[in-house]
């Protein structure tokens, strides 16, 4: 059984969204069991970028990635860090 969920993407993030996206976002079809570092794992953002993590408009621990389970319909929100000046 699969689900779909979205992923937006913010700032320098967006360069990753998978070819065919829109401006910003992607609706990725996933395990319906999928936590929430298998669907980071299909975004192929390289390893040593930073971001934050908001699900439905609840930020997420990267300790946490592993232990969350994302829903059918699940807004996933990635951005870079803010840097202020």
């Amino acid at each position: 059984m699969t689900m779909q969920v979205t992923v937006k993407l913010f700032g320098a993030l967006r360069q990753y969204l998978p070819a065919g996206s829109s401006f910003n976002s992607c609706e990725l079809t996933t395990a319906a069991d999928s936590m929430l570092e298998d669907v980071l794992g299909m975004i192929p953002i390289p390893e040593h970028k930073a971001y934050l993590v908001i699900i439905n408009d609840e930020k997420i621990n990267r300790e946490d990635y592993t232990s969350t389970r994302v829903q059918e319909s699940d807004e996933i929100v990635l951005l870079p860090p803010i840097k202020g000046g």
